[in-house]
């Protein structure tokens, strides 16, 4: 079982009939990756007299998305098994109200949770009132983690806010250096406040577009979920049924198919027949091939994002994931254009050429890779569950030196590649991982190693929660 030191209770803040408690997970593996715009609401007795007032509190409450879930506090499990920790379980399957604190950094698990007491009569005002701390909790700690993860990009670096922020100042070092000086004074001082004032006043410069960009670069940094998947994972987190060593009775709800449940297909990469000219699908075919021998096309928008997802299948099985820092050393921006080539025939060295000088592209097109397979109407949420781009830690070397890669969430045993080894030879030129982290040794072969993570929970990958870019 999991230890009492994986769990945390940060505050909790008690009114007469309301609990609200905020709680950490420090274990990865018992976490649950929850988008932090989304917040549930048991159905039940205590709340079914304010469903109504759930659904107006829609559209206040943007940009979080309000999900109603049916489900009671006596119908959680008295029992439950190794995979899950049972006081993280016990607090959320005994909430009324949950939703995940936006991360600090990532690999920040933090969830805010309420608790309310069965009143005779409903009570309107008092819902309104204690509906609006809670958003504001919420949003504050929002605030909090746009702060901390701009400075921990100030700290420990990050390749697409640099290029970022060096467009916005338009290179003027003065600028640049008076917003680090902000960030290194709530490091040394930990005056939160100074970093946030000057924050806002940040983001009231930038233009939409800046802000989109900023918002797209954070959001890439922590990593979480999407609203469709964040709902899946909870669904089966509070809906699972586990079985008991004695025999002892189960609750009395029914037991519920998962949503997400182990892989059914595998990813195929096969060269298609060759046209008259080159367009976005390439010469490569990326499909899905469930067990049962039904295929299906997996199709995307733009020559970037399938480049971009094509790459990460083809590193994730040759080399164990792709780093961005491989859009920035010599011999592997020749080997990713000569894969480029390969698939679209011409104008690889246009296209890493443009990510290497702007990372914020790079970020674009995992996004919207991610977002293809989200809205392909053809794929059950549980094989684009799979299909779906991930950020993972591997760590380097005898120090263990951590680097971060993109894969998808579907084990490589299940991607098969089957061009003659036509691409993989193109890629043949990549750097090792232990040049990609700074390692030089005469005899590196023989003494470095890679230490890849597995996942040990049921709904999350294994994270460093120090995991810097």
């Amino acid at each position: 079982m999991a230890e009492l030191v994986i769990f945390r209770i940060f505050a909790s803040i008690i009114h007469i009939g309301w609990l609200m408690t905020v709680i950490e997970c420090t274990e990865e593996r018992y976490a649950l990756n929850l988008n932090p715009y989304q917040i549930f609401v048991f159905i039940n007795e205590k709340t079914k007299p304010y469903l109504d007032l759930f659904k107006e509190l829609q559209e206040k409450s943007k940009p979080y998305d309000i999900v109603l879930l049916p489900f009671d506090s006596s119908e959680a499990q008295e029992y439950v098994d190794d995979s899950i920790d049972p006081q993280l379980y016990n607090v959320i399957s005994h909430s009324d109200i949950v939703a995940r604190v936006m991360p600090k950094k990532f690999g920040d698990y933090r969830y805010m949770t309420e608790t309310l007491l069965k009143r005779k009569n409903p009570d309107f005002d008092y819902m309104h009132s204690k509906w609006d701390q809670f958003m504001a909790s919420l949003k504050s700690k929002r605030s909090q983690s746009y702060v901390n993860t701009i400075r921990r990009f100030f700290q420990y670096g990050n390749q697409e806010f640099s290029d970022f922020i060096m467009d916005v100042f338009n290179g003027n070092l003065k600028e640049l250096m008076d917003m680090s000086s902000h960030y290194t004074h709530m490091v040394c001082t930990n005056d939160l406040s100074v970093a946030q004032n000057f924050t806002k006043e940040f983001l009231l410069k930038l233009t939409d577009s800046q802000k989109e960009q900023l918002d797209t670069i954070i959001k890439d940094a922590l990593d979480y979920n999407s609203l469709k998947e964040s709902k899946a994972v909870f669904s089966d987190y509070i809906y699972s049924v586990f079985e008991s060593d004695n025999d002892m009775p189960k609750a009395s709800f029914a037991k519920r198919e998962k949503t997400i449940k182990e892989p059914d297909f595998n990813i195929v990469i096969t060269p298609s027949k060759k046209k008259k000219l080159a367009d976005a699908e390439g010469d490569y075919e990326i499909q899905i091939v469930k067990d049962n021998g039904v295929s299906m096309p997996l199709d995307f928008g733009y020559r970037g994002d399938k480049m971009f997802y094509l790459l990460t299948l083809i590193c994730q099985k040759t080399v164990g994931g792709l780093p961005t820092k491989f859009f920035t050393f010599d011999s592997s921006k020749l080997a990713i254009k000569q894969a480029y080539d390969e698939v679209f025939r011409t104008g690889g060295d246009v296209w890493v050429d443009t990510m290497a000088k702007d990372s914020h592209k790079i970020s674009m097109c995992r996004s919207h890779a991610k977002e293809a397979i989200d809205n392909n109407t053809l794929l059950d949420i549980n094989t684009a569950y799979w299909c779906n781009l991930d950020t993972t830690a591997l760590y380097i070397g005898p120090k263990k030196k951590k680097l971060q890669v993109r894969r998808v969430r579907l084990p490589e045993e299940r991607i098969i590649i089957n061009d003659n080894n036509l691409l993989t030879r193109c890629l043949e030129g990549l750097p090792s991982f232990e040049q990609v982290v700074g390692y030089i040794t005469p005899n590196s072969a023989k003494v470095m190693e890679v230490n890849l993570k597995i996942p040990g929970g049921r709904f999350s990958h294994d994270r460093d929660k120090d995991l810097e870019e």
